[in-house]
């Protein structure tokens, strides 16, 4: 079976779960004024610019998800797509569902990524790099991971930058952050820190165990929190 079909097995199975539950994506949708047509079937659709704006991406990167199978879509006469309210919905739970065995790592200067690798790949979760802030964003919302690893810097406004979109991202400002400092860090960086609400600071050099001991301290919290 491949991998598109095995996404849309999960997804019919979310989906048929879901009947009947409250349509969240059309209320984010109205808050943004856009209107959600109603098909014949008593379906509701969005296009994929409007999916966009709800999730707070490009209309490019809606198209990839339904071009790679992962967000179903009707495809119109015109060679415009819509794409129901249920189904965006089935997606943004299959892709939590499926987020919680990932962490991802995003590191600016790309050092010290092996050993954040080496510490999440020992508790059994899937690492995710991502190679710039932008490329960041895409992967949390097309993975939903379970932690955010930030590597912040004083010579890198942009990880400072990535972390408050974090925060302040409809779908992802609740996601935990760890911090990875240098082997100094400023009392204004600590502050910041500290506003951003991180769950954790580490600082260099790493410590593969260290690493691996926080991240399962975090997520084990998280857990206990949510019962």
């Amino acid at each position: 079976m491949s991998k598109t079909e095995s996404g849309g097995d999960e997804l019919k199975r979310i989906r048929s779960r879901h009947r009947g539950l409250p349509l969240v994506a059309e209320k984010e949708a109205a808050a943004y004024g856009i209107s959600v047509p109603v098909g014949e079937d008593g379906d509701r659709f969005l296009s994929p610019n409007d999916v966009a704006k709800v999730m707070n991406v490009t209309g490019e990167a809606v198209k990839q998800w339904i071009y790679r199978g992962k967000l179903p879509a009707i495809r119109l006469t015109n060679g415009y797509w819509k794409v129901r309210v249920t189904d965006l919905e089935a997606f943004l739970k299959a892709r939590k569902e499926i987020g919680k065995k990932s962490v991802l790592i995003t590191d600016g200067s790309n050092s010290g990524v092996c050993e954040l690798v080496a510490a999440v790949a020992a508790l059994n979760l899937k690492p995710i790099v991502a190679h710039n802030y932008s490329d960041a964003l895409l992967k949390a919302l097309d993975h939903f991971p379970a932690l955010f690893v930030i590597c912040i810097s004083q010579n890198d406004p942009g990880c400072w930058k990535f972390a408050a979109t974090l925060r302040t991202h409809k779908l992802l400002r609740s996601f935990p952050l760890l911090f990875i400092a240098g082997e100094t860090i400023s009392d204004a960086e600590t502050e910041d820190v500290l506003k951003l609400k991180a769950k954790g600071l580490l600082m260099r050099p790493l410590v593969v165990d260290v690493v691996r001991d926080e991240i399962e301290r975090i997520l084990q919290n998280i857990h206990v929190g949510k019962r």
